[in-house]
């Protein structure tokens, strides 16, 4: 069997790439970037929304990891069009080249806001049965669960297997430059404002992008197939922890500036992973201080 991982020169899909290929696994990298990490395994360069070229490249029985997308909510925000023709639009053409193919699986990437902006209140985790917002306010979230939309419906229609991943907020070694914790990370160690939308106390379940790519890879099992799981850290970490934090490690004080909360940003309860956990086998293994002085270790080195 076959596995091809469309954005896997990418930060998340490098790292699922590595477990993969540690699990001695038959990888192929699909992607228009080159890898940069000296993975040993195939790679192809194609966009994901070429569904002849993807289709050639997929044999029957072969799995689909799909991680490639627009995961800059910003970007979605300034260019949506384009944004969504490589997110919602590409996850249909990357499941037609499926069908096409015969191929066993697609393991969709997606996101815990598809939960939307549900009042932080309340003691009810949310799980993989809390229904999707109905009414989203931003189009990232829009086009994330379109994307979990079409994977229904192939399977409905074509019987096209599927697994969907939902992620909470992945950080570590080889993160976007734009992501929150590099950004910090960035800012205080060259003495620059961090500017924090809100009030800061907005909280996310951060998760180690080393244990999220182990996530991933458990999703291979038959047991997810045609399943959604949660894919999440263990704790709520404000955004405000993540600087206190950052400046305990650094031994720095940072500057900040608060400024109007960004509209569409998940506010969402605690998102539960247990069904992984129970399911799978999987939860993480480091806890979010732990990953984040190893993540700055590897930032001084390689930063």
């Amino acid at each position: 069997m076959k596995i091809v991982i469309t954005g896997g020169s990418g930060f998340i899909g490098s790292h699922v790439v590595d477990v993969l290929l540690e699990q001695r696994r038959d990888v192929v990298i699909y992607d228009l970037e080159t890898p940069r990490y000296g993975q040993a395994c195939a790679f192809v360069r194609g966009d994901i929304r070429d569904i002849d070229r993807l289709t050639r490249v997929l044999a029957p029985g072969d799995v689909v990891y799909h991680l490639a997308a627009e995961a800059n909510v910003n970007r979605f925000f300034e260019s949506p069009v384009y944004s969504n023709d490589i997110t919602a639009d590409g996850t249909l053409r990357v499941l037609e080249a499926a069908r096409r193919s015969r191929a066993a699986r697609v393991l969709l990437a997606s996101t815990e806001w598809v939960y939307g902006s549900l009042a932080e209140s309340g003691d009810e985790p949310i799980t993989e049965e809390t229904p999707c917002a109905t009414e989203p306010d931003h189009l990232y979230t829009s086009s994330k669960i379109a994307s979990e939309l079409f994977c229904r419906n192939y399977r409905g229609l074509y019987g096209v297997p599927y697994t969907v991943m939902r992620f909470g907020i992945p950080f570590g070694p080889r993160a976007r430059a734009e992501t929150v914790t590099p950004i910090f990370l960035r800012r205080i160690l060259r003495g620059e404002t961090i500017t924090i939308h809100g009030d800061g106390s907005q909280s996310r379940q951060f998760i180690y992008v080393g244990d999220l790519a182990r996530g991933n890879a458990a999703c291979i099992d038959p047991a997810a197939e045609n399943q959604v799981f949660n894919l999440n850290g263990t704790r709520r970490i404000s955004v405000l922890q993540v600087v206190r934090t950052l400046e305990e490690i650094l031994g720095r004080v940072a500057e900040l500036e608060f400024v109007e909360d960004r509209r569409g940003n998940f506010k969402g309860r605690f998102v539960s992973s247990e069904k992984a956990a129970r399911t799978l086998g999987w939860k993480p293994d480091m806890e979010y201080e732990q990953a984040m002085r190893a993540y700055v270790a590897w930032y001084r080195d390689n930063g």
